[in-house]
């Protein structure tokens, strides 16, 4: 059976220890007694003539007893517990995936041992589970073996924003079974269930590093002549005035390092260009405990293009090249391979496909119904009520179409899903009414719904293109095989988020190049220290849960009894040798 100290103080109680052998070593000071005969006192040896003073510890019953009594009375106030030998517990730690936690790893992995450490004591057998806040990960490590669990807390590395651990506490809460813990281990104070507890290693201190970019092409005779712009923001989340130095590192680029002073809590916004022949490059700041946001890798964009092929003649055709002309990367130039085909209904198509209609009579007259819109991701959250149209035509819904808009009972545009001469899946926009007959070309809802079908072809549309991301982004990229992502040596299948870490990648559809990009870290949140703070209450929960698996000392009563006699047969001893120390001095004579 394991001891359980319930109350280690209770052991300052041995220094008592000292104090008896010390009050043994002390010699009586001798009484002296006057006497006129001899012969009337027995033989007395006297014990000491000099007064009390260390002399040789004496050996004697009442010394014995004294240092029992003291231990037993020790051992009484220690509070001895006996584990059972069936006792068992779940101690479940659940690690705060938040990026934060990477600036406190090594005194939470030296506090994290020292907790658990003691855990162990507290049943006869432990079961061991290390789960992540982000339940998109698997378990780090369950097991009966401390020693693995921590080796597995030296290999994780917290890669997320700022979040709620509610789901992954969920899942702790349902491992514990009838005795044992939820440990959840963070660097921040915040409500949990009651049956948590919380330990952190952290401390407050200031932090600067990058907030967020943008970063645009300016081009140039083509596309290798382009140069990069960007501008950063640079935030001192501390509460003191810092200083830091940066500068731009990239291959053919010597480091110049330029200063930074920033008061606290201030925003500074840095401006830059990257020369043609540079694609890729990293913004430096000087490093910090927390090193997240001390680099800012930086690649040069280039969209995927949209070729709109507009086959509308007159006031029609010229309206709508303006409104394209006015979205971002698209070409409306004339070419033998489009993206979007601007047409009238009823035209053959062979590509992605906008459709209007010209004129359907009425004279322009208003038709005075509501404009009603489906839920869809093309419509959704637009105001469709300043649309003023006349009555649209016939348009017959297939097993294809997706309805967007309705005019009363009519339908006024849908979404039509088809398939060309090669069978190549292909999509079409169809708007029923006759736009210049209508104020749909000074409407906001009309210009976002065809700006939303245009990026809906850009996503689909299977080019290189390269772009800078904040870590963890979802980025849907086309592709008609299995995307992989690459980063340095290293590859793995992509499945709709990029690098969980600042740094360059590269996603590829076999050998063809999707995507290149650079991810950045930019959550401010987790880059503010003013809430790390220590904390620990797992200490309490600890002898909770040993007083539920262990027993009392079931000999307390004799120990008791013990410590009664111990102080009983002292007192009786003394008192039955209790012969002061004699100096005998005879009076003179009188001869």
């Amino acid at each position: 059976m394991n001891l359980l100290l319930a109350n280690p103080h209770g052991l300052w109680a041995l220094l008592a220890i000292p104090a008896i052998l010390a009050i043994h070593f002390l010699q009586e000071r001798s009484r002296r007694i006057k006497v006129s005969t001899l012969f009337l006192l027995e033989r007395v040896k006297p014990e000491s003539t000099s007064g009390a003073r260390f002399e040789k510890l004496r050996n004697s019953v009442p010394l014995w007893l004294q240092l029992l009594a003291a231990i037993l009375i020790a051992w009484l106030l220690a509070e001895p517990r006996w584990l059972r030998q069936d006792s068992e517990q779940t101690v479940v730690v659940v690690l705060d995936s938040s990026v934060s936690m990477s600036a406190f790893k090594a005194e939470t992995l030296v506090l994290l041992e020292k907790k658990l450490q003691v855990w162990t004591r507290t049943a006869a057998k432990t079961e061991w589970h290390l789960l992540d806040s982000d339940v998109r990960k698997p378990t780090l490590y369950t097991g009966m073996e401390l020693d693995k669990l921590l080796d597995a807390f030296d290999q994780w590395e917290p890669q997320q924003g700022t979040h709620r651990p509610d789901q992954a506490l969920l899942t702790a809460r349902g491992l514990v079974k009838t005795h044992g813990i939820v440990i959840y281990v963070t660097d921040r104070k915040l409500e949990l269930p009651a049956d948590v507890a919380v330990l952190s290693a952290a401390k407050a201190f200031g932090n600067v590093g990058f907030a967020g970019m943008e970063a645009f092409s300016e081009e140039g005779k083509d596309q290798k002549s382009s140069r990069t712009k960007w501008r950063v923001l640079v935030h001192n989340a501390s509460e003191e005035s810092q200083k830091r130095d940066w500068w731009v590192d990239a291959p053919g680029l010597s480091p110049k390092p330029s200063t930074l002073e920033l008061d606290p809590g201030q925003t500074l916004a840095l401006n830059g260009e990257l020369p043609p022949e540079i694609e890729r490059a990293t913004l430096m700041l000087t490093p910090d405990k927390f090193a997240w946001d001390d680099q800012l890798p930086l690649q040069k964009p280039q969209p995927k293009m949209v070729n709109i092929d507009i086959r509308l003649r007159d006031k029609l055709g010229e309206t709508l090249k303006k409104m394209m002309s006015a979205m971002n990367h698209v070409v409306t130039e004339n070419t033998p391979t489009p993206d979007i085909q601007l047409s009238e209904i009823g035209a053959p198509i062979n590509t992605n496909a906008i459709q209007f209609v010209s004129n359907i009579g009425d004279n322009g007259a208003i038709d005075g119904a509501w404009t009603i819109a489906e839920s869809h991701s093309l419509t959704r959250d637009l105001n469709w009520m300043g649309l003023l149209t006349p009555r649209p035509m016939e348009l017959t819904l297939t097993d294809q179409d997706e309805p967007l808009l309705w005019k009363g009972e009519h339908i006024m545009a849908l979404l039509r899903h088809d398939k060309n001469a090669e069978g190549v899946p292909i999509r079409r926009l169809l708007l029923a009414w006759d736009v210049m007959q209508s104020n749909a070309s000074r409407h906001p809802a009309f210009l976002v719904l065809l700006q939303r079908f245009v990026e809906q072809v850009r996503e689909d549309k299977l080019a290189s293109w390269a772009g800078n991301f904040e870590i963890s982004q979802q980025v849907k990229i086309a592709g008609s095989a299995p995307l992989k992502i690459h980063q340095e040596a290293t590859s793995e299948p992509y499945e709709g988020r990029v690098l969980e870490k600042a740094g360059f990648f590269e996603v590829k559809e076999g050998d063809q190049l999707r995507l290149r990009g650079a991810t950045h870290f930019a959550d401010t949140r987790e880059a503010n220290f003013h809430d790390a703070e220590p904390l620990d209450t797992v200490e309490e929960r600890r002898w909770e849960a040993a007083l539920k698996q262990s027993e009392a000392d079931p000999l307390t009563p004799l120990w008791i009894l013990l410590i009664l006699a111990c102080l009983i047969g002292s007192w009786a001893w003394r008192s039955s040798k209790n012969t002061y120390p004699l100096s005998l001095t005879p009076y003179p004579s009188n001869s």
